[in-house]
């Protein structure tokens, strides 16, 4: 058994010298020795056994003549070791396994941890700033990812009873298309579609509740930490520390699970009967109430044409040009003008600005963080700006120095993707403090990317890239890698990037004015109603899971090259 560093001193001063170890005890023994190892005076006893057990067998120690004539000052009163054994109640948890990651006794010390290294924590306490800052790190992203949760819930919560009005709405019509008859049927249709959206709406309540639970038992933890921190006891201090952080993993698998039950792989729909009123009197079947499963790559994916809005705005001195766009809510997006240099929220029910914000040169993607902010890549400046967002307002926060021209971004466990040019094109890895965690950049592994999207398994990054010899998808895993490419001569430029939620990719080419779906093996996959739109250089591409709501950005005119509208399409697969 190993055991490091030295012992504290106690800070009282006498005119006689006493045993320290008895002195912890309440005993005032006489000192007969002195231990440089452990830096304390020691009565005869102590002296005489201190070098028996093997934490201290090969101990220094110095007699009666030799030993120091005077107390050393310097350790705190108030932060003696006041935690005792459960196992040995008279006996203070003095010593940490770093074996077993436990606190422990002289006793147990002794008895169980002959083969383990072992500190002595008045040894090892005086320094705990770095692992306090780590710990209370911890705790703040779990409570900070507790409160997302419950934003979250809030939003899922509303989304749920949108998802219900919406079918009861089409409950309703349904309805009035036959007759009268149908009362009954359609009350029980309707509790049906009730159940399951309390049932759902009350999963999010407890995430909510879950997540506040926790939360609030992690600031009343770091309220104690911090308060142990600033009275300078630091063995209190650690002891607390290492019960605490089992605690933090605890709930952090429980913050894990809670955020595991605010997705929902189903969404509720009302399944209308077409057949219902020639089969009327031989049936009594009005239609049912069913979840909509999340679709195969097998699966025909139709879409078909809404609307379409404006983004230009009568305070834009160019015409607008949609780089990137991002939806912050059931009715706001963001949008990246790259012509106007502009970063504007567009509310996409009525076609109108909300806000904007004018950045120092031209915004090449935009992408969402969490805690309301946003990364926006900025070619000229060589950095990526942080800006901060609410429903109805933008304001710049800060910005993270990348020192090559940055033309695209992604986002992946608190990390930075973002593609950026120098001498060659590379993807670069960053901390959101701005630090550099990784470069991907292999000779050859990219011409120009476009845009960078994350799998939702989080195995791989889609990039679009090209330049005047080359149009193809690349997908690259995260040794930085490429894994497989798709090219064809008739897509030209891909630009924006989606996945859909079956796991299939939504790919822009600019210049051949297409959209293609591909597999996430490449294969093309079909996508019904597409062609009947014109598409004069999509550029950006959207799509909300929830409401099934495509969004694709594009010129208004063919012979334009700015994408000033964005086009919306509904979703459904058969």
């Amino acid at each position: 058994m190993e055991v490091s560093g030295k012992f504290a001193v106690s800070s009282e001063q006498d005119s006689n010298l006493y045993c320290f170890p008895c002195d912890r005890d309440g005993l005032k023994e006489p000192a007969f020795g002195y231990c440089q190892d452990c830096d304390e005076h020691l009565c005869e006893s102590c002296y005489k056994h201190h070098r028996k057990p093997k934490p201290t067998m090969n101990h220094v120690l110095l007699d009666k003549d030799r030993m120091p004539k005077q107390l050393k000052t310097g350790n705190v009163k108030n932060d003696k070791i006041t935690d005792f054994c459960t196992k040995h109640s008279d006996k203070p948890l003095e010593f940490y396994c770093n074996t077993h990651d436990s606190n422990a006794c002289y006793v147990c010390v002794t008895l169980e941890h002959k083969h383990c290294k072992v500190d002595y924590i008045p040894d090892v306490s005086g320094n705990l700033s770095g692992e306090l800052e780590k710990l209370i790190d911890r705790m703040e992203t779990l409570m900070q990812k507790c409160k997302s949760n419950v934003r979250i819930a809030e939003t899922a919560t509303s989304n749920i009873e949108q998802m219900y009005t919406a079918v009861v709405e089409d409950i309703q019509v349904f309805r009035n298309e036959i007759n009268e008859c149908l009362d009954k049927m359609e009350a029980e249709i309707m509790r049906d579609a009730k159940s399951l959206a309390l049932t759902a709406k009350s999963k999010q309540e407890n995430v909510k509740t879950g997540s506040l639970h926790i939360a609030e038992e992690m600031s009343s933890t770091m309220s104690m930490l911090k308060s142990l921190s600033d009275e300078n006891k630091r063995n209190k201090l650690f002891i607390e520390m290492k019960h605490v952080e089992p605690q933090v993993v605890r709930l952090s698998d429980q913050e894990k699970q809670l955020a595991e039950d605010i997705k929902t792989d189903a969404e509720v729909i009302f399944l209308q009967n077409e057949k219902t009123l020639n089969k009327l009197k031989r049936s009594n079947i009005l239609g049912t109430i069913s979840t909509y499963g999340r679709p195969c790559a097998e699966s025909e994916v139709c879409v078909q044409y809404e609307r379409e809005i404006q983004v230009q705005n009568s305070s834009d001195e160019s015409r607008s040009n949609i780089s990137g766009m991002v939806l912050i809510s059931t009715t706001n997006m963001i949008v990246a003008d790259n012509n106007n240099n502009k970063i504007k929220i567009i509310n996409i029910d009525t076609g109108t600005l909300v806000s904007e914000i004018i950045l120092s040169s031209s915004p090449r993607d935009v992408i969402k963080l969490p805690q309301n902010k946003l990364a926006v890549a900025l070619r000229d400046e060589k950095y990526v700006e942080i800006i901060s967002y609410t429903d109805t307002s933008l304001s710049l926060d800060r910005h993270i120095d990348v020192g090559e021209s940055c033309y695209c971004l992604a986002y992946y466990q608190d990390k930075l993707i973002v593609s950026c040019y120098s001498k060659h094109w590379k993807l670069v890895i960053l901390g959101l403090d701005g630090k550099l965690i990784q470069v991907f950049d292999n000779p050859g592994l990219f011409k120009g990317p476009e845009k960078i999207v994350i799998s939702r398994d989080e195995k791989f990054m889609y990039v679009s890239d090209c330049n005047v010899q080359h149009s193809r998808v690349v997908k690259v895993d995260w040794q930085g890698k490429s894994v497989q490419t798709f090219e064809n001569r008739g897509y030209v430029r891909p630009k924006g990037i989606q996945e859909l939620e079956d796991g299939t990719l939504l790919v822009c080419y600019k210049n051949s004015n297409n959209i293609v779906r591909l597999s996430s093996s490449f294969k093309k996959c079909e996508i019904v109603g597409i062609e009947k739109t014109n598409f004069y250089n999509p550029v950006a591409v959207y799509y909300n899971d929830r409401t099934h709501k495509l969004y694709i950005s594009c010129s208004c005119e063919k012979k334009l090259y700015s994408c000033d509208i964005i086009k919306i399409f509904s979703v459904k697969w058969t």
